[in-house]
This record gives structure tokens, C-alpha cells and sequence, in this order.
């Protein structure tokens, strides 16, 4: 394993530093935003088209991969990223902003695709569970350690949107250096299988939309919903680096409890928590002190942000060993994605109607109707039970490097077919 993570770590290192960028990319247009004088529903709609990029990018950027390769694709799209941030920094110009998030978002996700089908094609049966979780500490902390340099600049000049260009140019020279071979190039097209997750698994299609509604928004508004109950720039970054260690710090315990009383119990509980946490949030925000907000706030990111891993554990438990993991993954991103790209907008008009509680109104909706979708969908049967595994909304090639994808590969030959070379296997022992 450690000469594994020697042949690794330039990846990782690469996605580490992009995740940075990315994280205060995000805070940084949502806080830049509220000082222009820019219509809140068109600030909605520039914020979303990061998401319809990223949906676009998973279905599509594949075939940048496979035309150029994977080196030179990540640098063709870590190019795109440094350009259009700065920008943006440059001209505040609605129409212009709405395109440049797209082409963000297209890119992050081929930079995505890039690492994962690349950690993908190097792990293996014996350690592809460490090298997906490893995987998952990195990108959370990345994200969230990038909030908390939202501070050293001012997000009403160009200085922070060079600080983000600089580190989507940076990330491209781990990998430029690493010594690694390129992995095959990745499939034509990864299988959704839509149809069969709707029907299937009605439970984990809702909580699987319910995480892009919530998460979709939480990360473009609520930037915006700090500043409008009083924070300052500091307190804007340390309300969002609180929501994401906070996704990372229930992750395990929640996904263990899954693991011994079912999935459906958990989506109740984490559905249930959460509106009661967004209530509360929203009605006394502006009055508690600001260590209580933060808190609240840590908790509720910890119970919303698994939301996405409890539904791809229940798909994955309803279909089965013999179902295709792949496939119902690919299909519950897919619709992830596509609710993540509406939220802003649907989030705007009641934070519209509603002023700045509004936020964690809809928050609180969303989680509700998760709880109750959860009792009322109780009677669900698993027809195998798999392992929880924490999540990120990336692109489909995340789902190939989930050990669960590949659970039938990992199982020993049957006894009644001896072979002499599976008997000296140690995964046989």
C-alpha cells in the first residue's frame, strides 16, 4: 500500500490543490455577487450554470479524454478554469459570468473524470476501499479548507479571483511531474439506468434529489444568507468551512449505523435532524452567538451531506449483487445533478418571498419531505445489503472506483470448479 500512495500522490496532490481553488471559487462569486447591483433570480441563474456545466461534463468531457489524453486533457482543462476565473474577476457581466460558470463547471468535472478514471485504473481489489476513502478526506478537506482563505482578500476587487487562478494553475504541476503512465482511455460512455432507479429504488432517487436541492443551494446561497444576517467576511468563511467538516465528521458514525440498522431508519433520522436544524437556524440565526450558529450549522451539514451516500447504499442494496452498480449510480448523479442545477433558482424565489430566513426554509422543506418520504416508503425491501461508503458528486468514474462496483470481481471462484491457481490466492485465504 505505501508504494501505492508513492505512485498516487501526485494526484492526489493535484486534486487537493484544484479543490482548494474550487472551494473559494464557490464563496467567493456567491459573496461577489451580493455587492453587484444584479437581479437576485439572474444571480440564482449565474450561480446554477456551474451545475449545468458539471452535469454536461460528466455525460461528455470523456471524449476530450479520449481525443488528447489523460495528461493533456487535465491541462486543457485546468487552462479553462485559470482563464475564466480571472475573467470573471475582470468583467461583472451577467451573460458573460452565466457562460463562464458553465465552462467551469464542464471543466472541474473533466478534471474529475481525469483523476478518477486514473486512481481507478491503479487500484485494485486489496486496497481500492483506502484508496476511495483517501480519496474522499482529500476532496472534503480541500473544499473546505479553501473557505477559509475567503479572508485574505477582498472579495470586491480581483485579488482572491487571481489567488483561485493561481491554484487551478498550480494543480497542474503534480501531475505534469509525476512520472506515472497514462490508464487506457476511458469508456465511450457510462450506462444509466434511469428508468430502473425511479421504479427500483423510489426512496434512494428522492433522497438522491433531495441532496442536489439542498447542497446545489447551500453552497451558492449561503454565502449570501451569512452576509444578510450580519457576518463579515470572516464569519461568511467560517460558516462554510463549518458545513463542510461538519459533512465530514458524521460521515463514518452515520454510515456505520446504516450499516447494522438499514438504510431507511438513517434517511428518517438525517431527514427529520436536518429540518428540525434548518428551523431553528432560520428563526434564531441572527440572535444566537455566533460559536452556537456555527454549531448548528457544523450539525446540519453533517446529517444533509449524507444524504447523496445513504441513497447510492440503498439503490445499490435494492438492486442487489447481481444488479449493476455502475449503472444506478451514473443515474442517481445524473439526477443529483440535475436538481443541484435548479436549486439556486428555486432557492431564490422563496429566499425572494421570504427575505434572508428563507434559505434555511427551503432547507427545512426539502428535509421534511426526505423524512416523510422515508416513513412512507418504509415497507422498501434491500434485496442485499452493502457496505456505506461516504460520497462525492462527481462524474460516473467515482463509481468505478467504488469498491462496491466491483464486488463480484473480489468474490473467490465457486468450490465446485477447483483450480490450483485459486487455491495459492491470498484473497481466497
Amino acid at each position: 500500500m505505501r508504494q501505492f500512495l508513492v505512485s498516487i500522490i501526485a494526484l492526489l496532490t493535484s486534486v487537493a490543490i484544484m479543490l482548494i481553488g474550487t472551494g473559494l471559487m464557490g464563496t467567493l462569486l456567491s459573496v461577489r455577487l451580493n455587492f453587484e447591483t444584479v437581479d437576485p433570480q439572474i444571480k440564482g441563474i449565474i450561480l446554477a450554470a456551474y451545475y449545468v456545466g458539471l452535469v454536461a461534463g460528466s455525460q461528455w468531457a470523456g471524449r476530450v479524454i479520449r481525443q488528447v489524453g489523460h495528461i493533456r486533457a487535465f491541462a486543457i482543462f485546468a487552462a479553462a478554469c485559470t482563464a475564466a476565473i480571472l475573467l470573471q474577476g475582470l468583467y461583472v457581466l451577467p451573460a458573460a459570468w452565466f457562460l463562464l460558470r458553465v465552462l467551469i463547471g464542464f471543466s472541474i468535472a473533466g478534471i474529475y473524470m481525469v483523476v478518477e478514471s486514473w486512481l481507478n485504473e491503479r487500484a485494485d481489489p486489496a486496497n481500492r476501499g483506502r484508496v476511495f476513502s483517501l480519496y474522499q478526506v482529500v476532496s472534503y478537506l480541500g473544499l473546505g479548507a479553501g473557505q477559509l482563505l475567503l479572508p485574505f482578500g477582498d472579495p470586491a476587487g480581483t485579488e482572491l479571483f487571481m489567488v483561485v487562478a493561481i491554484l487551478f494553475a498550480l494543480c497542474l504541476v503534480p501531475v505534469a511531474l509525476s512520472r506515472a503512465s497514462s490508464p487506457p482511455e476511458p469508456a465511450p460512455h457510462t450506462p444509466m439506468a434511469l428508468t430502473a432507479t425511479l421504479t427500483g429504488s423510489p426512496l434512494a432517487a428522492w433522497t438522491c434529489i433531495a441532496s442536489g436541492l439542498m447542497s446545489g443551494a447551500l453552497f451558492t446561497l449561503a454565502p449570501a444568507f451569512g452576509l444578510r444576517i450580519g457576518l463579515d467576511v470572516n464569519g461568511v468563511a467560517l460558516l462554510m468551512a463549518s458545513l463542510i467538516f461538519g459533512g465530514i465528521a458524521l460521515q463514518w458514525p452515520i454510515g456505520l449505523l446504516s450499516d447494522r440498522v438499514g438504510r431507511q431508519p438513517m434517511i428518517l433520522l438525517a431527514g427529520s435532524v436536518s429540518a428540525l436544524l434548518a428551523l431553528g437556524i432560520a428563526m434564531l440565526a441572527t440572535t444566537v452567538p455566533l460559536e452556537l450558529l456555527l454549531a448548528a450549522t457544523a450539525i446540519f451539514g453533517g446529517f444533509t451531506f449524507t444524504f447523496y451516500p445513504l441513497a447510492v447504499a440503498q439503490a445499490n442494496d435494492r438492486a442487489g449483487t447481481g444488479g449493476d452498480f455502475v449503472a444506478v449510480a451514473a443515474a442517481l448523479l445524473f439526477l443529483w445533478g440535475v436538481a443541484a442545477a435548479g436549486s439556486p433558482v428555486l432557492a431564490g424565489l422563496i429566499i425572494a418571498a421570504l427575505g434572508g430566513a428563507g434559505l434555511f426554509i427551503y432547507m427545512a422543506v426539502i428535509a421534511a419531505a426526505t423524512g416523510a418520504a422515508a416513513w412512507l416508503l418504509r415497507h422498501e425491501r434491500a434485496a442485499a445489503h452493502g457496505p456505506y461508503r461516504t460520497m462525492s458528486r462527481t462524474t460516473p468514474a467515482i463509481h468505478e472506483l467504488d469498491p462496491r462496483a466491483h464486488a463480484d470481481d473480489d468474490q473467490p471462484p465457486p468450490k465446485s470448479l477447483p483450480d490450483a491457481s485459486a487455491a495459492s490466492d491470498p484473497e481466497d485465504t
